[in-house]
């Protein structure tokens, strides 16, 4: 996947008190996620065909592979997979900015994890109706809309120089990443089976 893209901010801000006392929910809510879900995986091409063979295959260690999925489903685990350690930065990065009261990169940091989550999105929507991946689907639904408008919020409150926006904005990503920790449990022990079948699409 692309780097998330930090712009420069706008010269107006919300006031810095405000940040100030966001901080610890900042920090607590967007740092929640920790590690990578898949560190090692590299997306197939859009459109792969659905993954051949049959569900008695031996992988290369030997034992039974996983039942195929279809090639779209196995491509959308592994970026969703991959987004972890992306979703983890951005929110590192944004409890970064807000205890040094730097609103220029605080408003970098929500604007890139905004583009993130819309990037991201439409991948959900690809695992959505598969039976394997749909609870999975179920957890990215429940948090990445809170999330979303949490960072679009911080985002367009600093631009407004608007304090209360900025204090909602924050509580809204903060009830979104918590809800991400139940999407990170849904989508981990499916990436290793991904990145398997992954493998089977490319050869």
């Amino acid at each position: 996947m692309t780097p998330v893209v930090r712009r420069a901010a706008p010269d107006r801000g919300a006031p810095l008190i405000a940040i100030v006392l966001l901080v610890g929910l900042l920090v607590a809510a967007c740092g929640a996620a920790t590690g990578s879900l898949a560190p090692s995986a590299s997306s197939t091409p859009a459109g792969s065909p659905a993954v051949s063979g049959s569900a008695g295959a031996s992988d290369e260690a030997g034992g039974p592979s996983p039942t195929p999925w279809p090639g779209g489903v196995v491509e959308a685990v592994v970026i969703l997979g991959k987004a972890d350690l992306e979703i983890k930065a951005a929110g590192a990065d944004l409890g970064a900015a807000a205890a040094y009261e730097d609103l220029q990169a605080m408003w970098g940091a929500a604007d890139g994890l905004a583009t993130l989550i819309t990037r991201l999105e439409p991948q959900v929507d690809r695992i959505r109706d598969y039976p394997v991946t749909a609870e999975a689907a179920k957890a990215y639904d429940a948090a990445f809309p809170d999330m979303l408008a949490g960072a679009q919020g911080i985002r367009d409150a600093i631009k407004a120089g608007d304090s209360a926006g900025l204090t909602a904005g924050v509580e809204r990503l903060a009830k979104g990443t918590d809800a991400y920790e139940a999407a990170r449990r849904a989508i981990g022990p499916l990436v290793e089976p991904a990145l398997l079948m992954q493998r089977v699409l490319v050869k």
